[in-house]
């Protein structure tokens, strides 16, 4: 079944650490438990603004361009990373799972249907094991099964 992701942008308010007033967070509330109801929210979160995050960096590895980059070569980068007006920070999210046959268009009806204004939010498809078969290994791809399970079982609302 595809699962998506509502990718909620900062604006100056979010990146300053202004938290929304008491009746934003019930317009919120009734948001996320519609999206329970209809049994399709997975977790949503919203973040701390970016002075208390960090950025990496992870340059092409010139020694070796099929390997990872090496640790020592990784910038990091304190927040905060300035908001600039084009909303680039990410402040919250939303992941959901849709029933097989179902879309983006009606993930982006979903994400309609947010309490939000002065802000811009990206609806993306997020890739499930069966997309990446004849790419991704086929032990990696079993592995990776299982511990998606385990994890389900721990931390996902179903």
């Amino acid at each position: 079944m595809p699962r998506f992701i509502f990718l909620l942008r900062a604006n100056k308010d979010a990146e300053s650490g202004v938290l929304p007033q008491p009746p934003v967070f019930g317009l919120m509330h009734a948001y996320n438990e519609s999206l329970k109801s209809a049994g399709i929210l997975l977790s949503a979160e919203g973040l701390f603004e970016s002075s208390k995050g960090a950025r990496l960096s992870f340059p092409k590895n010139e020694k070796s361009p099929d390997e990872p980059t090496p640790k020592e070569d990784i910038k990091v980068t304190n927040g905060p990373f300035g908001y600039d007006g084009e909303n680039r920070l990410v402040c919250g999210y939303w992941l959901i799972q849709l029933k097989e046959g179902e879309g983006l268009k009606e993930a982006v009806e979903w994400a309609k249907k947010a309490p939000l204004w002065d802000t811009e939010a990206e609806v993306r498809q997020v890739h499930e094991l069966e997309d990446l078969e004849g790419v991704m290994p086929e032990d990696v791809r079993k592995e990776e099964g299982k511990w998606r399970e385990e994890l389900g079982e721990k931390q996902w609302v179903k």
